[in-house]
């Protein structure tokens, strides 16, 4: 195996195990704790550790690691979200520093850019789609609201292992001579600035052989090139996968914008979920939401569940937001397993409704078979449930994407 990967949540996985595959790594997807399959150039182990305490979350990526050691990758990814979803507590600084002491790694680099998504990084800060992280539409996430742009005062906020900077005009240049000046100055996890596609092709030359990365997505474009030319993994030629006929299912769990907006774009009838029912009867609403997508099944082809709303209305329901995540993600996992006999096609927006989704249906394993839009594949279960899935994280895809997916799956 050349690349053993930790994703702190589903989707963030599924991203970047499609940047792989379509780069030609033949790549396995593992949720949870299941066993990492052999014979692949790349594994991915999905946790949903990001929302978990910080301690827990070091806990089950130490155990993801042990896993993917079993088959000896030449390099180990933890891969966080493109736009650092986190607390100033973690929990990204707490895992890359227990993966760092488990492999005996005094130094690392932390590259969460991905420019084909309008992800990218400059003099350390973030920016999403040119504008800085802290005024996107992430600074209302509901779990970890991105409140400062400065990634290096962010990620110092996480961690006792001092933080530093690669900045772009050395991206451009020497990356390996500033990755050793920063190593002297007692610098234990960089920062690298990232604006181009361009930009991660050097860091992915300069740095294919580093025991441990952490990042986005991003580095999942470019390192299949680098494993190519230095003769680790052949040119793979691609097959055309077939696709799926029979009902869809798609279970929007997130309450991003850009699901938001993709929602509506898709229109057609679509059952939401109705937070305060929830809390106070989960029985009486599962059963109402569940007879309502049997309905759109019959009559449209596919069923489309809902709990997404705008932050403003998210606010107006004084509702404590931990606790009905934690309510939507059972439902999510009761509906996917209820109507699973009767679907071909399952489609699930957000990071935790994919985890419980995935654990509801017992799918342990998966193999990347296409692309839907970038960072978002179609998958197939190995062992599980004869369906094509597609786990989207909530801010990836294009605007007419739950259209794309449905037809291409």
């Amino acid at each position: 195996m050349i690349l053993g990967a930790i994703a702190d949540d589903f989707t963030g996985g599924t991203d970047l195990a499609g940047m792989l595959h379509v780069h030609g790594a033949r790549t396995v997807l593992v949720f949870g704790d299941g066993g990492v399959p052999a014979g692949y150039d790349a594994a991915v182990v999905c946790l949903k550790s990001r929302a978990a305490a910080a301690a827990e979350a070091a806990r089950m990526s130490l155990d993801a690691l042990a896993r993917l050691r079993e088959h000896e990758p030449r390099q180990i990814y933890f891969k966080y979200c493109s736009t650092f979803d986190s607390t100033p507590k973690g929990n990204i600084g707490p895992v890359t520093d227990a993966l760092m002491n488990e492999l005996s790694e005094p130094f690392t680099l932390a590259i969460p850019a991905l420019p084909v998504n309008g992800r990218t990084q400059y003099m350390g800060h973030l920016f999403v789609n040119g504008v800085p992280l802290s005024e996107s539409p992430m600074r209302q996430h509901p779990l970890n609201p991105m409140t400062d742009s400065n990634l290096v005062r962010w990620l110092g906020r996480q961690t006792p292992s001092k933080v530093g900077l690669l900045r772009l005009p050395v991206v451009v240049g020497d990356l390996a001579a500033e990755a050793r000046k920063l190593r002297t100055e007692g610098v234990e996890i960089a920062l690298a600035d990232v604006v181009t596609d361009g930009d991660l092709d050097a860091l992915a030359e300069a740095f294919a052989e580093m025991p441990l990365l952490t990042g986005g997505s991003g580095m999942g474009m470019a390192l299949p090139a680098v494993w190519k030319r230095r003769g680790w993994m052949a040119e793979r030629a691609g097959e055309a996968e077939p696709r799926d006929e029979g009902a869809g299912l798609i279970l929007a769990g997130s309450c991003s914008a850009a699901t938001l907006a993709q929602l509506e774009r898709l229109g057609g009838a679509q059952a939401s979920i109705h937070a305060g029912a929830l809390l106070e009867d989960p029985e009486a609403e599962t059963g109402r939401v569940l007879k309502e997508a049997r309905r759109q099944i019959r009559e449209q082809g596919y069923g489309v569940i809902r709990s997404s709303a705008t932050a403003e209305e998210r606010e107006t329901t004084g509702l404590d937001a931990r606790l009905v995540a934690e309510e939507l993600e059972t439902m999510f996992g009761v509906i996917a397993a209820t109507l699973a006999d009767g679907i071909a096609r399952l489609i699930v927006a957000g990071g935790e409704t994919a985890g419980a989704v995935t654990a509801a249906l017992g799918v342990e394993a998966a193999e990347v078979v296409r692309i839907i839009d970038p960072g978002v594949p179609a998958i197939r279960p190995v062992g599980g449930p004869v369906m094509t899935m597609v786990l989207k994280s909530g801010n990836f895809g294009s605007e007419n994407f739950f259209r794309k997916a449905l037809d291409n799956t």
